[in-house]
Formats: C-alpha cells, structure tokens, sequence
C-alpha cells in the first residue's frame, strides 16, 4: 500500500498541521510512517484514520473532514508538475527534467502520474507521487521511445495510452506494461488535432482552429497504422475554436473549451458544458451543428479566461476545472448554472498552465458508455405524388408515408425533433410533420406546421442548426428560414444570378450547382456573411470536368467527400447519366482559384448504360459503408452503389428500388 504524506485534505479548507510531539507518526530512517490509528487525518485518507489509498473505507460514525480531489497539472514554463487539493487548499510541486509537458494522467490505484513530455517528445511515468514531498525532484522511472513530434493531450483505457499530436496531426496509441510502453498503432488524422477524451470505447477529439468536435466509434478496435476517418464530425454552435475537451459518465456531461481568437490569449476565452451528452450527440447525423441553446457557455472578463487550453470536470460537485494559458492560471467555477460571465470560486498563479487531470476516489475512471444509437436511414421524396419513402442503410424499403403534398422536393430529417421538413412544389412552403418515426407504412400524415407559400420552384433544401435554406430555380433564389419547432420565420431572401438547384452544408460554407453548367458556387459563412437581402456573389466559383450538367450535391464532413450527380444531355432522361467523387475535397477546393477548374483526374466518375441513371437528380453518400445512392428522376429509381470510393465506369447498382418521379434524397446517418 502506498503511504502518503504530502497534504492533510480537510473539507473546511483549512490546513490541520499536527505539532511534534511523542504522539507523531514513527520515523523510519527520517520518513514518517503513516498509520491508520493516530486519531490524525494524514497521508491521503479522507477521515480520521479512514478512507484513502492505505485505511480501511469511512463508516457510520467516523468523522469525513473531506475527500481526496486532486488536480493535476502540467505547464509549458519549467516543466514541473503541480499537484492541488482542492478539499486541502494545498499545493505540491514536483520537479521533472522536462522543460514542458502536456498531457497529464493519475492512476491512483498504482499511484502513478503520466505526462507526454514536450521536451524529451515521449511519454513519462512517474511512480510512488503520494510520497513526495514538495518540491522533490523527480526522474521518470520508465518512458516511452520518442515518437511524437508536438504531443497535447493524453486519452487513457484501461492499459491503452493514446497522445494526440498536432505536430504530426497523428494519435500514437501505446501500451502501458506497468513498466514500459509499447508503441501499438500511429493513427493519422484528417484535420488538426488537439484534445482527446474517451466514452466507454469511443474516443472524441477536437478539430483545433474550428469549433467542430469528432468521433472515432471503438476506436482501439479500429486503430491502425495510416489514416482512419472518423466516425463522425459535428460542428458545436458558439465555439470559435476549441482546445480542451473532457467527458464524465456519470453526469453524462461533455465539456469544451474555446480559446476564440487565438490572437487574443487574454481576454476571448470560455468554456461550453453539455449535459445529457449522449442522447444530444447521438441524435445528429454527420455533418451537423449542435445548437449553443442545447448548452451552457461561461464566457466574459469576470472569467480570467483568455486561452483555456484544457479543461476537468468533478461530477461530485459539478465543477469545471480550467488551465487557463494565457493568463497563467488554474481556475476552477462551480455553481455554474446557466453560465455567463462567472467569476472563478478556485484561482491559482501558474504560468503556461497546460493539460490538466482531475482525479478522486469518486470520479475515477468514469469514462462512461460507448454509444450504440448508430442509425442509418435514407428518405426519399417524389414529385409524382408527394409521399416520402424510408429505405435502411441497406437500401431496403422500409415504408412509405402520404403527405399533404403532392410533390415534393427538397427533404431533411431531424432527429432531436423526430421530424420531417420536406419543401412542397404544389404548396409551394416548407412542410414540417413531427413524431415521424411512430408513423407506420402507408399512413396519411398532415403537417403540424407549413412556412409562408414564398417559393416558385423548390428544388432542394440545406440545413444547419435550426436554419433551412431553399433553392428555388425558376428565380434563382435562395430562401433562408429559422424553424423553432411550430413554425417557419424567413429571414432573407437572396439572389444568386444563376440557375439554382442543389445545394449542401460543408461546414458553415453552402455549396451550391449550377444548373444548365458544370459549375459550383462556394458561399463561405454562408448564414453569417450575407446581409441584406438581394443579390449575393459566391467566395469561389469553379468549373467540375467531366460533367455536362449538375444536379444533385452532397458532401460528407466525416470523410472530406464531394459528391455531384451529372444528367448529361436534359433531353436524354434514361442513359447519359452519372456521378462524379472527390475525396479529400476541402485541399483539392482550396487549391482552386476562383475561376479554375477541378480536373477530373482528381476525381472518380461513375456512368454508362448499365447503371440505370438517365438523369440522377440527387445524391447521399454514406460515409459508414461508402455507399452512394441517388435518385434517379428519369427511369424512376431509387439506386445504392457499393465500394463507391473505388468505383469507376459503367457499373451495375447494387440496390434498384422502383420509385416514380423519385426527386430529392437525405441520408440521416448519426
């Protein structure tokens, strides 16, 4: 058993010193010897004589003058690891030879810190912390080789000890022998990355310089060598760029940070808590925001937050706890209620905070489950007759539901609602029809709500948060509305001065086709940039090779895919058509100029008599099984192709459902 000495933990706060006398602890060669029946709260024990790593737990009738809450701490100053109780108001500071760490882990059953070390570029253990007295200087007593180049942050399960690297943008993933690490897997991400933080198996991880946040689903399972997709990418409303990230099973609460301008390491920082985590995550399909409404954000002056570079979380108090950066400190806020601009209740000095454990007997090792709500479906509208048809992420048809419209086109499923918004062509309004999954095959269904009869031609809708935008190309207009779950709001109403059809969110940026030309519009900040109504004129236009005429859009956030549908010759509706794939979509477009064109040697197309499409007017890509589906207007079908990444030339669909006059497609995919 471990003895400790370095703090008395007491739940008033106060310090407790006990004076020399022939009733101290025995000395054994000058280091005192903690017992468990000196009527002294010493070592780590939560009570007199009970609790901690070496007593026998606190019962009825002994007295608890407070529990073990430790935070510990690296810094990019000296690095030097400090050590806070917060019960015990006190401090122990630990000399390491690193010069700067980040990325910090107490096993408190072995009593062992970790940290990944910015100097020596490897993993540190550090053995037997809780007899260390403060500022003892300390030398590993075991690493890991020097694999990393800027190492961040530190994830752990079970003996798996992953570092996100935003130097490499890789996670070296390691296993801990208790007396090594074994290098297991170097996994390279598509983006930059900062934080990590496991869920049961899952690991989330923060896309530094955005406000988007990642799933890799079992990702020990799925670890390997070279790039791995993640499962899942969603943007988080009201961050502008995140850093830190925690997650707590027990409150199911996920925290964030936001550093904003990172010109501004001072001033602009806060901190985003979701609580009831797993039901609001699960629920979004990739691709989409959660809105800052579903969470509570502390932000302002009164915060001494500027760049909280990481974040822990004690869910026995509900406390945030923040290593702030910028201004050199370790904060900590409780009673945070609906947020705003708090003043911290813990405020320490410590320059170049970095990562940042919290660690109790309580709170330990609550990672948490890993999610099992992974759903699939495909919705399909038609313009024969306005009913929406749900196929599984197979292709099969699972059933068929009669609207109030009598064509549609333009639809979107909302799963926090449990909601269908589909834009009608013969009512020409946004359609809004709720608790659509208890709705059986073959039901007669009728709007809870319907928007304002605004629209001449809607042809495809966009959503993102709680704003839908409509393409309607008669007018070559884009419509932009707020719903709030009982009705529609137009906001603006833009010209676009081409003729409009399809249209997707890639981040907060709207792609939009050019009817009648191969071209796509790019509007950057789409919901933000353009005010007021009127004409607006794309960030970037550019030409697509190899396709005649587009129609249909989709883009996939988890795996940087760009998918457009091409109908060829408009008088030819059953044998020219085709889609094109550009996968690693969001380099190659940068690497285009306004004006340019994207060749189509960095793209992949798929047409030719035996893939039954004529004229595909819209598109979904399943980024889980790489499948591509479409709707095929011309020949009336509803077709799934396999493999879709590896795919090229006249091949045959995997899937061909019949489905009359089948217009627009949405892929849910959470």
């Amino acid at each position: 058993m471990k003895k400790s000495i370095y703090y008395l933990a007491m739940l008033t706060g106060a310090l407790i010193i006990a004076s020399c006398s022939d009733d101290d602890d025995a000395m054994v060669d000058g280091t005192p010897v903690v017992t468990c029946d000196d009527g002294i709260m010493n070592g780590d024990e939560t009570g007199i004589d009970c609790g901690g790593s070496m007593c026998e737990p606190c019962g009825e009738g002994m007295t608890v003058l407070g529990r073990r809450t430790d935070l510990f701490v690296t810094n990019n100053d000296n690095g030097n690891i400090s050590r806070y109780s917060i019960t015990g108001d006190s401090l122990v500071t630990f000399m390491t030879t690193t010069t700067a760490a980040e990325g910090i882990y107490y096993d408190a059953t072995a009593d062992v810190v970790y940290q990944a070390s910015r100097t020596a570029l490897q993993l540190e253990a550090f053995t037997d912390i809780s007899m260390l007295m403060d500022t003892d200087a300390i030398t590993p007593s075991f690493t890991g080789s020097a694999d990393l180049e800027s190492p961040r942050e530190l994830a752990v399960s079970g003996s798996s000890y992953v570092v996100a690297d935003n130097g490499a943008n890789k996670l070296f993933v390691y296993d801990n022998t208790g007396s090594g690490f074994t290098l297991t897997n170097t996994v390279e991400v598509p983006f930059p990355v900062w934080g990590i933080t496991f869920k049961g198996d899952d690991l989330y991880a923060v896309v530094d310089t955005t406000g988007d946040l990642v799933v890799y689903y079992d990702f020990l399972s799925n670890a390997t060598n070279g790039i791995l997709r993640p499962s899942k990418r969603v943007t988080i409303e009201g961050i502008v760029r995140t850093h830190g990230i925690t997650y707590d099973g027990t409150d199911d609460v996920m925290v964030l940070t936001d550093i904003g301008d990172a010109t501004d390491a001072n001033t602009d920082g806060g901190f985003h808590v979701i609580s009831d985590f797993s039901s609001k995550f699960d629920a979004l399909s990739d691709g989409e925001l959660l809105p800052l409404g579903m969470q509570v954000r502390v932000a302002g002056s009164s915060t001494l937050m500027g760049n909280p570079i990481d974040v822990a979380y004690d869910s026995e108090t509900d406390a945030v706890y923040i290593s702030e950066i910028g201004n050199g400190k370790v904060l900590g806020f409780t009673s945070i209620g609906s947020g705003g601009d708090l003043a911290p209740s813990f405020n320490k000095d410590l320059a170049m905070a970095s990562s940042i454990h919290f660690s109790s007997d309580e709170t330990d090792g609550n990672t948490g489950d890993s999610s099992t709500a992974r759903t699939t479906r495909l919705y399909a509208t038609s313009t024969a007759d306005g009913n929406v048809s749900v196929y599984d992420g197979s292709g099969a048809l699972v059933k068929t539901v009669s609207t109030g419209s009598d064509a549609t086109e333009g639809i979107y499923y909302n799963a926090m609602n449990d909601a269908i918004i589909q834009a009608s062509r013969s009512g020409m309004a946004l359609e809004y029809y709720g608790s659509f999954a208890a709705v059986t095959d073959l039901t007669n269904i009728v709007s809870d709500f319907a928007g304002g009869a605004d629209l001449a031609s809607p042809r495809e809708i966009a959503v993102f948060g709680n704003k839908v935008v409509v393409s309607s190309n008669t007018e070559n207009k884009f419509y932009v509305y707020e719903y709030n779950g009982s009705s529609f709001s137009l906001l603006n109403t833009f010209d676009a001065g081409f003729d409009t059809w399809g249209i997707t969110f890639m981040g907060n940026s709207l792609l939009a086709v050019v009817d009648s030309t191969s071209d796509l519009a790019v509007y950057d900040n789409f919901l933000t940039a353009f005010s007021p109504d009127g004409a607006i004129t794309p960030t970037k236009r550019i030409t697509v090779d190899g396709i005649v005429r587009t129609h249909g859009i989709d883009y996939s956030e988890a795996d940087d895919v760009l998918v457009m549908t091409d109908i060829g010759d408009a008088a030819d509706a059953n044998t020219d058509g085709g889609f094109q794939i550009t996968q690693d979509f969001a380099t190659k477009l940068t690497a285009v100029n306004d004006g340019g064109t994207l060749s189509l040697s960095d793209q992949t197309r798929v047409a030719g008599s035996m893939t039954e499409m004529g004229n595909p007017i819209d598109v979904a890509y399943d980024h889980k099984t790489k499948t591509v589906f479409i709707a095929e207007i011309g020949n009336g079908k509803v077709l799934a192709f396999s493999d879709a990444l590896n795919a090229s030339g006249n091949i045959a669909p995997a899937v061909s459902n019949d489905l009359m006059s089948a217009a627009s497609i949405y892929l849910y995919n959470n």
